[in-house]
């Protein structure tokens, strides 16, 4: 039986590496956004996919320069017929491993930096929205149609504003929402930078994401500044809190404020598409 994940939950990414260092410091850069499967090997990684429903592969090129690339070929027929994307990262940039990685059927290469692990996170998130986009457009996903269909219908013309101080949650979302046909994203990187551009234009808005822990002025501070503005869609627009947090009674924190709702970060795509249709429409 394969384990499943949980709309609410990570999504699940199998890293491959012959290398053990490389496995476990991959896996201890990524667990705060993914829940991560690790092989070794072949066999390893067929057996992970048997077992769990996987977003993404990343397979690591380092010293034995061969060892991937076979690896690739054992799990792609797997791969593809699960549609799961697979990206290669290597330790050092070579043209031919570029080339060798596309030709294999990766959709992306990378060459890894340690301490540039935001980057990395980036592009596995786009490609994954992209593989989840790309599943709607053959009907292999029913629950995931649905909301794609709703979202069209329903943020037509909408204008949302996300206020987010991190450059790669910021990316995180466009990516997830940027096909979603006339819908407009606006970007604040504080909470005081937000306030402002709802001033200025209070009725451009349909729905405000507003991070919680952001400089200048924090998502809390912010969104009582925004009810307080006297424009009456001030009283009315719907600010949804995005949050890491798990701490107890953020619910009731977050409405005292203001809000009307939250959403976990990372967040998972239909979740987030769920969310805004429902607010928007």
């Amino acid at each position: 039986m394969r384990v499943s994940s949980n709309n609410t939950e990570k999504k699940r990414v199998l890293v491959v590496s012959d290398s053990p260092l490389t496995l476990a410091e991959l896996k201890m850069e990524l667990m705060d956004y993914f829940d991560v499967l690790i092989a070794s090997a072949s066999d390893s990684a067929l057996h992970a996919l048997e077992m769990y429903e996987v977003s993404i592969i990343v397979i690591h090129i380092g010293e034995h320069r061969e060892t991937p690339f076979a690896v690739c070929a054992d799990i792609s027929e797997t791969a593809k017929k699960e549609n799961i994307p697979i990206m290669f990262i290597a330790d050092k940039g070579k043209d031919t491993d570029e080339t060798q990685a596309f030709e294999s059927g990766a959709v992306d290469y990378a060459v890894r930096r340690k301490g540039a692990v935001n980057a990395l996170i980036t592009r596995m998130t786009l490609r994954i929205c992209a593989s989840e986009n790309e599943k709607l457009s053959i009907g292999n996903d029913c629950s995931l149609a649905s909301h794609k269909n709703a979202a069209e219908s329903a943020l037509y013309g909408k204008t949302i504003l996300v206020a987010e101080d991190m450059e790669l949650n910021r990316e995180i979302i466009g990516g997830m929402l940027h096909d979603i046909e006339g819908l407009v994203l606006e970007f604040a990187e504080d909470g005081k930078d937000a306030v402002e551009r709802f001033a200025k234009e209070p009725t451009r808005y349909s729905l405000i994401l507003m991070d919680i822990q952001m400089p200048v002025m924090n998502g809390i501070e912010a969104t009582k500044a925004i009810r307080s503005l006297s424009s009456e869609n001030a009283r009315d627009v719907p600010i949804v809190a995005l949050t890491a947090s798990d701490e107890e009674g953020v619910t009731e924190k977050y409405l005292s404020a203001g809000m009307n709702d939250y959403i976990k970060k990372p967040m998972a795509y239909d979740q987030l598409i769920a969310l805004i249709t429902a607010y928007c429409s």
